[in-house]
């Protein structure tokens, strides 16, 4: 079973074969991404790395999390799995107000905030 593990702190110049080669020491790479910015295709300092067994990912993060690569200290850790569509990364109100929640706590907050403005209206 792949393990997905987060690599931050990356040098900007770290593309997905350089990022491959520094875990390849550690074990069988299955799967190598750096995350680039979508307009300017700069990388953006992180990526994902999946290793082939969790004993190869442990290996890893125990190599190269705080290590020194390209002048930069490196976070290597497990990624976490990705957010649900009520969560932040499907761009739901409570993520774009910086909260973690499902999208009925977010209207519930907004429908509060509504009634508080309305009420203070009212008082003036």
């Amino acid at each position: 079973m792949n393990k997905r593990l987060y690599v931050g702190g990356l040098s900007y110049s770290v593309d997905d074969d350089g990022l491959r080669e520094l875990f390849t020491g550690s074990g069988e790479v299955s799967f190598v991404k750096v995350i680039r910015d979508f307009h300017s295709g700069r990388s953006k300092g992180f990526g994902f790395v999946e290793m082939a067994t969790p004993d190869e990912a442990k290996a890893a993060i125990d190599e190269l999390h705080g290590s020194i690569h390209e002048r930069r200290t490196i976070t290597v850790s497990e990624a976490n799995p990705p957010d649900t569509l009520s969560g932040r990364a499907a761009g739901s109100v409570a993520g774009r107000l910086g909260r973690t929640g499902t999208a009925a706590d977010a209207r519930n907050r907004l429908s509060a905030l509504g009634r508080a403005a309305s009420e203070k209206g009212k008082s003036q």
